[in-house]
């Protein structure tokens, strides 16, 4: 029997992938480990076995926690039915879904605010999308000037609407007089390190 879980779940289409933002239990579930979306009636059905996430390298968005899962572009013409599951879990999660087409834009750092906290051996950041408009980020990160490597890295992680939250834990330390620093898309491989104000 399928679950019926109601929670502020998104779904955006992006010029290059669908991007799912899934509503789980508490923030210590990291993964999302199967996917499967398509109408109402079934007529046809399409998904992924998101790649496995090292829970000591993960993003989630708030309010949730909303855990990303991205999928190769598909059909996503009207209201979408999408079955998920979680480790652990033993019934798959289901949700209806209104897709969402979001072009990325440029963000600047005064349109966003941030935290930064230790979260036991790891550096919890947490950047907030204080702008009126949806925004692409990737990493966000706790560090003493502008990161040296490129902001790609893993690529984009989530769209935030006005008002939400990017959280990213990671591996590190934290002290009181690092920067927070976030890595804002305009496109797949498009971006740039943006200082967020903690």
């Amino acid at each position: 029997m399928i679950t019926a879980l109601l929670a502020a779940a998104h779904l955006y289409v992006l010029p290059w992938k669908l991007l799912f933002l899934l509503p789980v239990p508490s923030d210590k579930v990291c993964a999302v480990t199967s996917l499967r979306y398509g109408p109402p009636d079934r007529s046809w059905e399409r998904g992924s076995n998101p790649q496995a996430s090292q829970c000591e390298f993960h993003v989630a968005v708030k309010p949730g926690p909303l855990l990303p899962a991205w999928v190769e572009k598909g059909p996503t013409g009207g209201k979408l039915d999408v079955i998920y599951t979680l480790p652990g879990s033993e019934k798959p999660q289901v949700l209806t879904l209104e897709p969402q087409t979001i072009t990325p834009a440029e963000v600047s750092g005064a349109a966003l605010s941030a935290k930064a906290a230790k979260a036991g051996r790891s550096a919890r950041v947490e950047v907030t999308n204080r702008s009126q408009k949806p925004v692409l980020l990737g990493d966000a990160v706790a560090h003493s000037g502008k990161p040296k490597e490129g902001c790609v890295g893993t690529g984009p992680a989530a769209v935030l609407q006005p008002g939400e939250t990017l959280v990213d834990q990671r591996p590190g330390p934290v002290y009181a007089k690092m920067e927070v620093w976030v890595a804002a898309f305009t496109g797949e491989k498009e971006c740039r390190w943006v200082e967020v104000r903690r």
